[in-house]
């Protein structure tokens, strides 16, 4: 899913450190229930994506674009339909009366979705599965029989995609450009259900005649390593993050709450 415009930093970096950094910045936003929490982080999660990451703008709009609509949701949710607090006060915007209390459940949930989803897509924008595949086993410790199959698991996504084209080309020519029924779907998820079925029996018969179970079988195409620099990342992003935590906290904006 990764795609950047050039070389960027986390590219040559490891995915363990980009994934402990993004962890990390997903803390303080869970353990938080105000409006200030979130958008700190929310920040370094674009810094990360559009500088170090080197993501096309474009690219982050069309991912990120159709998530919006979940903090959307939460906040017109929370704000109209979520259930009033006694001797709340009420804030009168034009004609429509609102409780406070509502305003700022329905601010911070979908402030706090928001962070969520910049911080674990743009994980996804930044990284190549392959990449973290790879690291895992060898960072980690992944066992390779774990480790390739969810590489496999997650390949399989294209696969499924370029099936669904050919069929849907398929019943063009068929059906010469006529409306499919609902009818006329399950024959599609029938096929397509049937390719991912040959697809997992060919990825079982490559990896056992690579001899994936042997103890002395090769686990990766490619050294990964953990690098000083990655280690120097991962130690500023905590210390920046602990720092703005520490700020908000002394401040009196850092709200503790789960809900």
């Amino acid at each position: 899913m990764a795609r950047v415009t050039g070389r960027s930093f986390l590219a040559g970096g490891s995915p363990i450190a980009t994934l402990a950094v993004s962890f990390a910045a997903l803390v303080p936003v869970l353990l938080s229930f105000d409006a200030y929490t979130p958008l700190p982080y929310a920040i370094f999660g674009l810094f990360q994506i559009l500088v170090l990451g080197r993501v096309s703008l474009r690219r982050l709009v069309r991912v990120m674009g159709p998530l919006l609509l979940l903090p959307a949701g939460l906040f017109v949710l929370n704000l109209f339909f979520s259930a009033p607090v006694a001797h709340d006060v009420l804030l009168h915007i034009g004609s429509l009366r609102i409780p406070a209390n509502s305003l700022h459940r329905a601010l911070v949930l979908s402030l706090r979705s928001l962070e969520l989803i910049v911080i674990s897509a743009g994980y996804l924008l930044v990284t190549k599965p392959q990449a973290l595949v790879n690291a895992l086993m060898q960072q980690l410790r992944l066992p390779p029989r774990i480790g390739y199959a969810v590489y496999v698991a997650w390949n399989t996504i294209p696969v499924l995609r370029e099936g669904f084209r050919h069929i849907e080309n398929a019943h063009r020519i068929r059906l010469r450009g006529a409306r499919r029924t609902i009818r006329d779907l399950l024959p599609t998820a029938v096929a397509l259900l049937t390719g991912a079925i040959r697809y997992a029996e060919r990825a079982t018969l490559s990896m056992a005649a690579r001899g994936i179970e042997s103890r002395h079988a090769r686990s990766y195409l490619y050294e990964s390593r953990f690098k000083t620099r990655d280690a120097l990342y991962v130690g500023l992003s905590l210390v920046l993050f602990a720092g703005t935590w520490y700020l908000l906290i002394v401040r009196g904006l850092f709200i503790f709450g789960l809900g």
